[in-house]
């Protein structure tokens, strides 16, 4: 009879333990567990899917510490300039002719020029002695080509400071001016008749002049055989 009421009593205790786990369950703790997994899936990407791209913040430089002092910008010097050298004179151009005190000066670059274009060693002895103001519109230079008596000559034209060329083709010796005006320039040819020094020719003088037209330079004569063709 004790036996049978001590399992009655045991009998009773595990019905009421059971009884109180259904009670926990009932309760919500299954349903929550059951949310919280849900949603824990529903977070993780499906297999072979990326997790969307985010953009980091854009970087911020941090204010400087308070007491701190910013340091200076570097800056680069500027290049050194030397002022410009304003004691020396402006070089001529190439093809001035002029000089001091003259409408054409034998040394100017521009006769320079002009003699080195006629090849071999060429020195101006003698120029127009126009002054400024009253220059001729046909200038001259006499240039001869040695240092013998009997070495060529050529005479050199100008206009407008330009180079017209010579007075003939050849350069040919004994050959002087002797006068010129505004637009014209009077030179004299002589040659040798004998066994005469060059020093002093005997043949001539054949006088021929040289006039300016504004465009050519004409001839007033064709130059005698005696000056083209010596000793024939």
């Amino acid at each position: 009879m004790k036996n049978a009421v001590r399992m009655g009593a045991l009998i009773a205790i595990a019905a009421a333990s059971v009884a109180g786990c259904g009670g926990e369950i009932g309760s919500g703790t299954t349903t929550s567990t059951t949310t919280g997994k849900a949603s824990a899936t529903a977070a993780q990407p499906s297999a072979g899917q990326q997790p969307p791209a985010t953009q980091a913040p854009g970087a911020t430089q941090a204010p400087d510490a308070p007491g701190t002092v910013a340091p200076a910008p570097v800056t680069e010097a500027p290049a050194e300039t030397s002022a410009p050298d304003t004691s020396a004179p402006n070089p001529a151009p190439a093809n001035d002719i002029r000089g001091p005190g003259r409408c054409i000066d034998p040394a100017s670059t521009g006769v320079q020029n002009a003699l080195s274009r006629l090849g071999g060693s060429w020195v101006a002895s003698q120029a127009s002695a126009d002054q400024p103001g009253n220059c001729g519109q046909l200038l001259w230079v006499r240039a001869v080509g040695g240092n013998s008596a009997g070495a060529p000559i050529h005479i050199l034209f100008f206009s407008d400071g330009k180079w017209l060329g010579t007075a003939t083709s050849e350069a040919y010796a004994f050959t002087y001016v002797t006068g010129a005006s505004d637009n014209a320039v009077t030179v004299d040819y002589k040659w040798l008749v004998a066994d005469e020094p060059f020093a002093a020719p005997q043949g001539g003088p054949a006088t021929i002049t040289y006039t300016w037209t504004g465009s050519k330079v004409t001839m007033s004569a064709p130059l005698p055989t005696e000056v083209t063709q010596p000793h024939r």
